[in-house]
């Protein structure tokens, strides 16, 4: 619907509110008006489609038509007035109770009235009719009677529902509307049914607050039948666009990102709205529905005329909003993608100015007595129980740290946000704790420990870093051989093989040794290995199982009793679970790990390689970190493939091996790990 149609289906409700006011009230059920007030074909404010919003041209509809079909058309006296605007009504000046309030008028001849209660909402259209004679009077009354600090206003904001409350007396001379939205506000409206002439004072407004609203709305609900509470809850895409473009106009082009409420300035993130017209039909994309303020959740929002969670929330923002509302997302399941489609129209709020050659020459200046360098792909942090499974963590070495630093500050450079830095995905070198990424940005710090942050003025010479980059840093011996061994992990099909296992338990710390068969589907990293031999002082069976990247479980059963007595389900990082002692991917991952710690420092090793022969290559490892030597000798074939590890008394190696047997089968390990994490 565009905007001119949408001005002239709102222009429609007031002959609705007119038909509606011609009805007399004890003619009408709920089911009646909730039919006539839910059938898009009947009602003549329903409209079809809705086109693309590209303006903001709908708040004339607020300071217009909304001021006078939102505010009186709530109320049955509203409509009496609609329908005289043009005939210039005329007004009582004789009111014997001019000193006395409509409010305390109504108290006091309550039992001479009888008492129906309607709610309204704009994205259904008429008022609905919930009880023609309630028994919540005289409770009323009193409720109101309760409250405290109840302010008399001469204006107020509008809003998109309503409960109403209707008094008639016995012989139809005077009605009494009470109506409270949802915003907080209410008013008493007295009017001649008769003659549809408003009386003199005719309306007395009051804040009540939001709090009123939603206990009368619950109240009323309770003898509403399932539609009626269905459409209260109703939010039209005509009811969000007029409701989010007022508002973002109203606005500046300012975004502020907060954690959650009360979060400190620090913790927040300022952006810049791209596109107000954007934003509008990227909310309007999803269905809303009403919502009570107190159901608000303040987790992951934005403000920026509206406030926006990434969990599905939306209202106004501000003490007095104009208009009021407050929705949530029907689907909650949408929450990532609204949370996707609100990023990508936000820029970062931030000044940037040219940065000196000086400046990135600085940030960088550590390297020149420590020119090594090093990258972290995958997840990031160290765990408990060690480096995750898909992390690589690579050393380098910086040929000529002075004349790589001279490069990097000939880019032009300008100053950005942590934010920008800390959202950067790429590739990222650590340089003595200076952070060059190859996306285009430098997150470093002073001489005197201040961070500073930068970017690419130009986004052309992101190349120019790569090239950069692959002129003066080379990778580490150490980090070469684990990228092999890391490689040779899955770049072949499926792996069958016998293996032999010795070395210390790590329980009884006797000797063990174990010799079975191995498979291994490279492919879909599942693994079946099985095997029998001495573990723990016992004779024993074991089986151990990968069932998808990093997913492991294993048992070991004694043969003496037949019973399990280690059975577990783990994964490379499991923080105090006893591990297989065979595991043949987890072996080739424990040594690439040894090779390429998750540090900064990088590891002092010295490789010694010779060629056995047969396509393999056998490596003398020296570990000269520690006070003593640690030796470790592996055999790795062409490709990266583990055939061999000796370390400390332990020892693992595969017999019999053949790689990429186009008549490999193996057994199906998914039921073999469900039935071990069902038993342990």
């Amino acid at each position: 619907m565009n905007k001119n149609n949408f001005m002239k289906a709102m222009s429609m409700i007031d002959e609705e509110l007119i038909k509606e006011a011609d009805t007399p009230y004890e003619d009408k059920t709920v089911s009646d008006n909730a039919a006539a007030s839910f059938s898009e074909n009947d009602d003549p404010t329903a409209v079809s489609g809705v086109e693309v919003y590209r303006g903001f041209g709908w708040r004339k509809f607020l300071g217009a038509a909304a001021a006078v079909v939102l505010v009186l058309g709530a109320v049955g006296g509203g409509a009496y007035y609609f329908s005289k605007l043009n005939d210039a009504p005329v007004v009582s000046e004789e009111d014997e109770n001019a000193d006395t309030s409509i409010y305390e008028r109504i108290k006091a001849a309550k039992d001479s009235y009888d008492m129906s209660e309607y709610v309204w909402n704009f994205s259904t259209g008429a008022n609905i009719l919930v009880n023609n004679k309630s028994s919540y009077k005289n409770k009323l009354f009193d409720y109101l009677d309760s409250l405290e600090d109840v302010k008399e206003v001469d204006d107020y904001p509008t809003s998109f529902r309503s409960v109403r409350f209707s008094f008639t007396d016995g012989d139809k001379k005077l009605n009494y509307d009470f109506s409270i939205r949802e915003n907080g506000y209410g008013f008493w409206q007295v009017t001649d049914p008769e003659n549809t002439v408003t009386l003199s004072p005719n309306k007395e407004c009051f804040y009540y607050g939001k709090d009123v609203f939603e206990k009368l709305l619950n109240e009323v609900l309770k003898d509403a039948d399932s539609d009626t509470v269905e459409a209260m809850s109703k939010a039209s895409q005509d009811e969000i666009m007029g409701f989010v473009s007022t508002h973002l106009e109203k606005s500046d082009d300012k975004a502020v990102f907060s954690p959650l409420q009360g979060a400190l300035e620090v913790e927040m993130d300022h952006y810049i709205i791209s596109d107000k017209a954007d934003l509008t039909n990227a909310l309007m994309k999803y269905e809303w529905v009403k919502i009570k303020e107190s159901e608000f959740v303040y987790n992951n929002y934005y403000e920026m005329g509206i406030r926006v969670s990434e969990d599905g929330y939306l209202m106004a923002v501000g003490d007095d909003p104009d208009p009021y509302g407050c929705y949530k997302l029907k689907n909650e399941e949408e929450c990532e993608k609204l949370s996707a489609d609100i990023k990508a129209l936000l820029e970062y709020d931030t000044e940037s100015d040219d940065a000196s050659s000086e400046d990135i020459k600085e940030v960088f200046s550590n390297i020149i007595d420590d020119p090594c360098a090093s990258t972290w792909e995958g997840t990031i942090g160290i765990p408990q129980g060690g480096q995750y499974y898909g992390t690589i963590y690579r050393n380098y070495n910086i040929s000529d740290a002075e004349s790589f630093i001279n490069e990097i500050a000939s880019l032009e450079w300008v100053t950005c946000s942590d934010k920008e830095c800390e959202d950067d995905s790429g590739k990222c070198w650590n340089l003595s704790y200076t952070y060059l990424m190859e996306s285009g940005y430098i997150d470093g710090r002073t001489k005197d420990n201040h961070k500073r942050y930068f970017k690419l003025k130009n986004e052309r010479d992101k190349d120019k870093i790569h090239q950069i980059t692959d002129k003066y840093i080379t990778m580490m011996d150490t980090s070469q051989l684990a990228e092999k061994l890391r490689i040779g992990i899955d770049n072949y099909d499926n792996l069958e093989s016998d293996y032999v296992f010795e070395g210390n338990d790590g329980y009884s710390r006797g000797h063990s040794s174990l010799r079975g068969h191995l498979w291994y589907d490279a492919k879909n990293h599942k693994m079946y290995m099985n095997g029998e031999g001495t573990y723990d002082g016992k004779e024993v069976t074991v089986e151990t199982v990968m069932n998808g990247e990093d997913v492991s479980a294993y048992r070991i059963i004694d043969k003496a009793t037949g019973e399990a007595f280690l059975e577990y389900t783990y994964c490379i990082v499991s923080p105090m679970i006893p591990r297989s002692p065979v595991h043949y991917v987890y072996s080739a991952k424990s040594i690439e790990r040894i090779l390429a710690p998750a540090m900064v420092q990088a590891p002092e090793y010295n490789i010694e390689s010779r060629d056995i022969g047969g396509g393999k290559t056998e490596y003398q490892i020296t570990d000269n970190y520690y006070d003593s030597e640690v030796s470790h000798k592996i055999v790795l074939t062409e490709g990266g493939q583990l055939i061999s590890s000796e370390s400390n008394g332990y020892s693992f190696r595969l017999e019999n091996y053949v790689f990429d047997s186009p008549d490999f089968t193996m057994e199906d390990v998914g039921p073999i790990y469900e039935s071990i994490e069902a038993d342990q």
